[in-house]
């Protein structure tokens, strides 16, 4: 009996534990349960983006023979045949329209499509560029370079207008060096595959520094050092205004206790990036592309640049491929192929900075590079496009409404040496699109 009533209280101590380790403990439920959870268990990953369902989904209706018969003729025409060419389209309800789309070629100035989206993506459509000039402690000044594509030597956005500034400040004489940081980028002049007669022809000098678009001289010192030169012209604007330098236009690095005495802000980057499409500017392109990179990485180059505006590109869902090697376009060595922009530009609109993207492309027959083509045409007023020709290369990648009512987003590119000379058989293709009423 004795033996039993020990067994017994045995069974109720055991009891009585475990219900105090259930019931009784301070550790939260939730706690427990990831304790007492298998190791192997894992929290399922969210996914990193949603695709664009668009992009894939399959026709409802058939191409009509007059959309087809216009890709047929375009591709025909000799100055495109005698090339490597591809496109690729695609229009609601049809699907995409495609020739060679997945060929790898030079998009020429569609490159700057690829800037725009990562300069909207990563610095944000408000940002602004700031441009400041600082005291030394040894009585000279800094320019400190902003990255800002849009300065000029005159005008109310100027270096004329800093000068009148730093006149404002009380300065009427600088006992130091005039001095110029342009430590915001990194120190190369042009990209990898720029090729020596680009330069000054299609493109200026790069520099953070940069003062109406580095294209007012092409000397080779000027080449090899424009911030020296703009700094120069700085100093001129400030004996303008009554102010005089004794020192030397050097290059040093504002200290970061240096007291600001001018700044010049630039207009939000959506304003700039639609001024980059609209005129097609090759230099404002390339520091846009640097901005990407220093705000994305802190290091402004046109490889860190590239390298920040793919990733930031994820959310599109889309394997990018191509190879970016400028902001611009004049590089040699981008390679993109049809489908791939079409992509681009058709899940980009899934985007919040769609819109401002949208607005900054030029209208056809109404603006920019597109002003005076498709006019009389249903594409005028209505598709929007980024426009490209380098020597060897057309382009025009956008979007537009046919008079059906079908939204289209295409990309189509011409190679070659005969290629320049495809530019009305390529405007045929698109107005052909536009005017389908299927």
């Amino acid at each position: 009996m004795t033996r039993v009533r020990a067994l017994v209280a045995l069974a109720l101590a055991v009891l009585v534990a475990t219900l105090g380790c259930a019931g009784s403990s301070s550790e939260p439920p939730a706690r427990r349960a990831r304790r007492s959870a298998p190791a192997t268990t894992h929290p399922t990953a969210a996914p990193a983006c949603t695709p664009d369902p668009s992009l894939h989904a399959p026709p409802t209706a058939a191409v009509p023979a007059t959309l087809a018969g216009a890709v047929d003729a375009f591709a025909a025409t000799p100055a495109v045949a005698a090339g490597p060419f591809g496109l690729s389209i695609w229009v609601d309800g049809y699907g995409e329209i495609a020739r060679q789309p997945d060929l790898p070629l030079l998009p020429a100035s569609n490159q700057k499509l690829f800037t725009a989206m990562g300069a909207l993506a990563v610095l944000g459509p408000d940002a602004r560029l700031t441009t400041e000039v600082r005291s030394t402690a040894e009585g000279g000044l800094v320019i400190v370079a902003g990255g800002d594509p849009s300065l000029t030597t005159r005008g109310p956005h100027s270096l004329d207008a800093l000068a009148a500034q730093v006149r404002a400040a009380g300065i009427t004489r600088v006992l130091g060096a005039l001095a110029v940081d342009e430590s915001r980028h990194d120190s190369a002049r042009r990209p990898a595959g720029w090729q020596d007669w680009q330069v000054p022809a299609y493109a200026g000098p790069l520099s953070a520094l940069m003062v109406d678009r580095n294209r007012y001289r092409g000397d080779p010192a000027f080449l090899a050092d424009p911030a020296l030169a703009n700094a120069d012209v700085f100093r001129g604007a400030l004996g303008a205004h009554g102010v005089t330098v004794d020192g030397p236009t050097v290059h040093a690095a504002a200290a970061p206790e240096s007291s600001v005495v001018a700044r010049l802000t630039s207009a939000p980057i959506a304003a700039l990036v639609t001024d980059t499409l609209l005129r097609s500017d090759n230099m404002a392109a390339e520091l846009l592309l640097r901005e990407v990179g220093r705000a994305a990485t802190g290091v402004g180059s046109t490889p860190a640049g590239a390298a920040a505006a793919r990733a930031a590109l994820d959310p599109l869902c889309i394997t990018v491929t191509g190879v970016d090697d400028d902001g611009s376009g004049l590089s040699r060595s981008d390679a993109r192929s049809p489908r791939e922009w079409r992509f681009l530009l058709q899940a980009a609109r899934t985007q919040p900075w769609w819109p401002t993207l949208l607005d900054a492309l030029p209208e056809a027959g109404r603006t920019g590079t597109l002003a005076s083509r498709f006019r009389g045409t249903a594409a005028e007023g209505n598709v929007r496009a980024k426009t490209g020709t380098i020597i060897g290369g057309i382009a025009l990648s956008g979007y537009g409404t046919t008079l059906g009512g079908r939204a289209f987003v295409f990309s189509v590119i011409a190679n070659g040496p005969a290629s320049n000379g495809a530019e009305a058989a390529l405007d045929a293709l698109i107005a052909a699109v536009a005017a389908d009423t299927s």
